[in-house]
């Protein structure tokens, strides 16, 4: 049986609710000296009420307890550790938001609706099992899939991976995908995302980071009714499309806006796409400086700053309406259907 949901679309109603955050550690970014490297749920908390955030989505922030440390620091390569320290890819991690949220700061739980975070290609039955094991005992509000942390294509979803499709499915429950469109990404490009959703037509997806910008692939999400994007590190994602970054939509490919202001750039994606957009910060990978592997032997390094406050400012730049859909009506669609 599985655990009783704590949250609801009526406790959320007229809530500011972030759509993106992690919280855990990443020790191959603290052992590489990189930034963010971790973050609890009492410091996020303690974040957001400091800027009238009221709800959030919550996640690990890496798998790296399944892979080699060594490969993982040294190289950047994600190798399946020999004695992992997580027997799955993301256990160990799973289990410390859910335990977090639940159990070691129960005064905060009405503020968070953790997902569980999944290697789409690997262990994929012993996952399965620990996820069963968790949601006999913590409520589970969605799937976050992130394949270029793991080195595992998204497409794995349509193969050994379908395993998650079929388990969300029968709990209606929500993805989000971390996306791009760089081409020289061989995990998470949005073209083998929306592989898997049209595969798919059932599930609600959520695809993350604006999808770089591109107004095709934009106008395609908006034109399914199962799919919402979110803005996840708006401020840095705007740096990379005004440095010309392949990670994000070239210049005529993008939307129109002003590329050297993130909260304009927020004003056109969600004028122009009013029922699709998602607010969410990436807390606290708003700030990304670090080395990551973006496909066999690319290797991309990236130096880039933003705040949380950067992120709400984008928020706020909304008008009310705009604001109360992006922010609360969406998101609720999005986690919950239209039951």
């Amino acid at each position: 049986m599985r655990a009783r949901p704590h949250m609801s679309p009526d406790t959320l109603v007229g809530r500011t609710i972030d759509a993106h955050a992690h919280v855990g550690i990443s020790v191959k970014g603290y052992a590489c000296l990189e930034f963010p490297y971790c973050q609890s749920l009492e410091g996020l908390a303690y974040r957001q009420a400091a800027n009238d955030v009221d709800a959030s989505v919550v996640f690990p922030l890496g798998p790296d307890l399944f892979f080699d440390l060594h490969e993982l620091v040294q190289r950047g390569v994600a190798v399946p550790a020999e004695e992992p320290l997580s027997a799955v890819p993301y256990g160990r991690a799973n289990e410390m938001v859910l335990n977090e949220v639940y159990l070691y700061c129960p005064e905060l739980r009405d503020r968070f609706l953790p997902f569980v975070c999944v290697d789409p290609g690997r262990e994929v039955a012993g996952q399965i099992e620990l996820l069963r094991r968790l949601e006999q005992q913590f409520p589970i509000y969605g799937i976050k899939v992130s394949p270029v942390l793991c080195q595992s294509p998204i497409t794995s979803l349509l193969e050994a991976g379908a395993a998650f499709t079929d388990f969300a499915r029968a709990r209606d429950l929500p993805f989000l995908f971390h996306t791009t469109l760089d081409p020289r990404e061989g995990y998470s490009h949005a073209d083998s995302a929306f592989e898997v959703i049209e595969a798919n037509p059932d599930l609600r997806v959520c695809l993350a980071h604006c999808i770089g910008f591109g107004q095709s692939h934009l106008e395609r999400a908006d034109d399914m009714d199962n799919v919402w994007v979110d803005t996840a590190a708006m401020k840095i994602q705007v740096q990379l499309a005004a440095e010309g970054s392949p990670l994000m939509a070239s210049d005529g490919e993008r939307v129109p806006a002003d590329y050297d202001d993130h909260r304009d750039v927020m004003r056109c994606l969600v004028e122009r796409f009013p029922d699709t957009f998602i607010w969410g910060s990436d807390s606290p990978a708003y700030a990304y400086i670090c080395r990551r592997q973006q496909g066999e032997g690319v290797v991309e390094e990236f130096r880039l700053k933003a705040t949380y406050e950067d992120e709400v400012a984008a928020l706020l730049s909304l008008n009310t309406s705009a604001q109360r859909r992006a922010a609360n009506t969406n998101t609720i669609r999005w986690l919950f259907g239209n039951s």
